[in-house]
């Protein structure tokens, strides 16, 4: 824990509830007039990551912050198996990103296609708990039928997730000039 500053953890807390916020209470209301599950999960958390790990520049901050927002958002479904399988997909994914994100040495400067390949990866690992509760509950040959039908619901997350990392990347300029200056002090 020595490795993180005092910024590092408020930054974290901070886009921690912003995600938990956002994903508890305009996640149901935009999931009911897009007819898609999953936007704001998607879209803002892959967003959140980017510019925490552009800002922090260490890894491990991506991590923690998908954790702490899925354990946060799942505490209202606990009793839905479902739901704790989701969550750990947003760890997972969380997870992903961090470790792909810092692969290169020079993260800092990583091409845009690359970042954007970082996001899709990490957008597909967000649904593989997902899919493996599937398979072990619905034996090889229901979990063929079911991933037919699952298929298009996981291009879009992996599109929502690409999205959210997209829109990061044009925002990032900005933010890096205003909040990476407070940040750095």
């Amino acid at each position: 824990m020595k490795d993180f500053s005092a910024r590092d953890i408020a930054l974290i807390a901070v886009f921690s509830a912003i995600w938990i916020a956002s994903q508890t209470y305009l996640g149901p209301t935009i999931s009911l007039i897009t007819g898609i599950h999953g936007v704001v999960q998607r879209f803002l958390g892959w967003l959140l990551m980017l510019i925490i790990a552009r800002i922090t520049g260490k890894f491990g901050r991506v991590t923690i912050m998908a954790t702490i927002s899925s354990l946060a958002t799942r505490l209202s479904r606990f009793t839905q198996i479902y739901s704790l399988f989701v969550g750990l997909g947003y760890a997972v994914g969380g997870l992903t990103f961090d470790l792909l994100y810092f692969l290169p040495k020079n993260h800092a400067n990583a091409s845009r296609k690359y970042v954007v390949f970082a996001s899709m990866i990490s957008g597909v690992m967000a649904s593989m708990p997902y899919v493996f509760l599937y398979l072990f509950t619905l034996g090889f040959y229901g979990f063929l039928i079911w991933f037919l039908t699952y298929v298009p619901d996981m291009i879009k997350s992996t599109l929502l997730s690409v999205a959210g990392t997209l829109t990061g990347l044009s925002i990032l300029p900005s933010i890096e000039t205003n909040i990476g200056r407070l940040y750095r002090k």
